[in-house]
Parts: C-alpha cells; sequence; structure tokens
C-alpha cells in the first residue's frame, strides 16, 4: 500500500515529496531516492486524522513527523485495515438518508434532553444543595429585590406579628426546611404577590394582604408557598433557566461557586411563572394543609380568583398606555409568575 504526499520532520516547514509505505505492521515514509524518512514498528501508533469532505489529511508519527496526502481513499483504506471501522462516519455523512437520520435524531434529543433531561436534572440538583447553600442563595435573592422593587412593609408591627404566628402555627417547617414570613411594600409595580425562596422564606406584599378579605384566604396562599418550598420549585425553576449552572453543580457538587444562581433567581421569582406542574403539586399542598386544618379550600379559590381580575385590570390598564417607555422594566404580578386558570381555580373549588 503506497501512498504519495509529502513529509513534514516536525523541525522545519519546508515539504519533501515522499510516499508512505506500508508492510506488515509497520508502516514508513520514504523520499524518492528510497531514504526512509519515518517509521513505526506498529501502524497503530499512528494518529491518522478523520476524513473531511476532500481536504487534505493528516497521518501524524510519534515522533513529530507528519505525513500529508490528498488521497483520501488510500487514507480511508489504511485506516480500515489499522482500524476496522474507523471510515464508518464519513459513509454515513456522506449519505443523505443517514445525514438526514442524524439530524432528526439530533433534534429529538435535543427536544428530549430540554423537555425532560435539563426538568430531571434541576430536580436531582435541587433537593441535593445544602440548607446553608439554599440559605445564602435566597438570601441574596431578596436583598437584590430589596434593592429593586421593595420599600419596608407599612403594616403594624403587631399586625406583622399577628399574621406570622397565624402562618406558622400550622407549618412550621416542610421536608426539614424552617419557613419563616416577611412582609414588604411593593410599590413600584409588582403589586399584590407572594413567593417562596429557597431558603424556606416566604414574602408577602402589603398588597396582597390588603386584598385578601380574612386571614383564611392569606391561609391558602401561605401553604400554596410551602408546597412551593416542600418540592424545591424555586431553585429547580432557577436552574432550569440556568441549565449551565445545574450542569456545574451535578458535576462538582459546589454550588458556592456559581454566582449565577443568586443574579437568576430574582428574575425567576418577579418575572418567570412556575410551570403547570408546579402549580397542581403547590395547590395540592395547600388544599391537604388547609384540610387540616379544618379550613374550607374555597378560601383559596377565591383569593385566586380576586387575583386574577386584579392581574385582568392590571393588564387593561399597561395596555392603555401604548406610549409607555420601553427601557423600564416590566415586572410581574402574582398571577404572572402564578399563572391561574379557570380550571385551575374551579379545581380548588371543588376540592
Amino acid at each position: 500500500m503506497d501512498i504519495s504526499g509529502n513529509y513534514f520532520d516536525g523541525r522545519s516547514s519546508r515539504p519533501c515529496p515522499a510516499v508512505l509505505c506500508r508492510t506488515g505492521k509497520g508502516v514508513g515514509v520514504f523520499d524518492p531516492a528510497g531514504t526512509r524518512l519515518a517509521w513505526v514498528e506498529d501502524a497503530l501508533g499512528l494518529d491518522i486524522a478523520s476524513r473531511v469532505g476532500d481536504t487534505k489529511r493528516f497521518v501524524r508519527f510519534p515522533d513529530g513527523g507528519v505525513f500529508e496526502t490528498g488521497d483520501n481513499d488510500a487514507v480511508d483504506r489504511l485506516a480500515t485495515s489499522l482500524r476496522p471501522g474507523s471510515g464508518l462516519t464519513h459513509r454515513l455523512e456522506s449519505r443523505l438518508r443517514y445525514a438526514a437520520l442524524g439530524l432528526v435524531v439530533t433534534i429529538l434529543f435535543t427536544w428530549g434532553s430540554i423537555q425532560y433531561g435539563i426538568p430531571l436534572l434541576a430536580r436531582v440538583v435541587a433537593f441535593s444543595i445544602s440548607a446553608e447553600n439554599n440559605r445564602r442563595i435566597g438570601q441574596g435573592a431578596l436583598d437584590a429585590l430589596d434593592k429593586a422593587i421593595f420599600s419596608p412593609s407599612r403594616l403594624p408591627p403587631a399586625e406583622q406579628e399577628r399574621l406570622r404566628g397565624r402562618f406558622l402555627a400550622g407549618v412550621g417547617t416542610v421536608d426539614g426546611i424552617p419557613l419563616a414570613i416577611e412582609f414588604r411594600e411593593a410599590d413600584k409595580g409588582i403589586g399584590a404577590n407572594a413567593f417562596a425562596l429557597p431558603s424556606g422564606t416566604i414574602v408577602f406584599t402589603d398588597q396582597l394582604v390588603r386584598l385578601a378579605h380574612n386571614d383564611e384566604e392569606l391561609l391558602g396562599v401561605f401553604y400554596h408557598e410551602a408546597g412551593h418550598v416542600q418540592w424545591r420549585h424555586a431553585m429547580r425553576g432557577i436552574l432550569q433557566q440556568s441549565a449551565l449552572a445545574a450542569v456545574i453543580v451535578a458535576v462538582t457538587g459546589d454550588v458556592s461557586s456559581v454566582a449565577s444562581l443568586v443574579t437568576a433567581a430574582p428574575v425567576f421569582l418577579v418575572e418567570a411563572g412556575y410551570s403547570r406542574r408546579f402549580e397542581s403539586e403547590a395547590d395540592a399542598f395547600a388544599v391537604a394543609r388547609m384540610r387540616e386544618a379544618r379550613l374550607d379550600p374555597a378560601h383559596f379559590g377565591r383569593i385566586l380568583a380576586r387575583l386574577e381580575e386584579a392581574h385582568r385590570a392590571k393588564q387593561n390598564e399597561q395596555g392603555a398606555k401604548s406610549e409607555q417607555d420601553d427601557s423600564q422594566p416590566r415586572l410581574g404580578d402574582y398571577l404572572s409568575t402564578h399563572p391561574a386558570t379557570a380550571e385551575r381555580i374551579n379545581k380548588v373549588e371543588k376540592q
């Protein structure tokens, strides 16, 4: 098997016309005069570049020498004789049907990874993150929100303490995570809202407290948010949005170095939205806890309906402001981050 080409000795850029020959298990390169320029006793020690169209191929020797040739078919025969099946990739890529099949498989794999793989990975990672790292991420998110959109609560301190006692009397911890209640005034567009931080802190805005007709409605929201804590929904949502961070944490186990989780948390909590599955799990948790506390789950359904009315009114108001400055951030309300459909409200009321 003789292949014509050029040889580079690894010390000079000057090419030397040469022929690559295989004899038994050995492979050598010889110049036109028959002088041996390179030799390897075991051809398996050669590094043969993969074929890319009809571009030139390189055969690299252990001593740094390189043989270059445009005779791709001959190199394919050499590679196949040394490593059976090595030319399979090129043969598949050269046939349209196989290339099309590969494209379809790639698309399906990508879709499956996004639809199922990333959520599954996010769930595994979220349940493996330590309480201390959850606390740090939650505190970092709350600090960022306090600087951006919140101001101190204007509810009387006695009312805040009364509500804290009422909320935490029923559920103080979920899955070993201690719950805490914070109140904030949201006077920068976020309106009536509540959300659970990965640390177990549940934040209520003053606007949501004022919207409720009674404590039982607020308890329904509290139990719902406790359900998000139970199932690590906030952390799973953050990780799904930061897929690269989820992979880093899964591989290294080090969440403290992934600063993107802290920066992504406020965005997810205020502007993103929980999936229907997350909402169903949190709703089921709320209904079960309200039943245990001998409370009618319809209270929760009523405040959801009132929140939806407020959400629609806000959408209409924003739609009327056609000249709104697009440079200003558009913050969501409770129904933006906790999508409530008529089906969901009816299901809670039926329960």
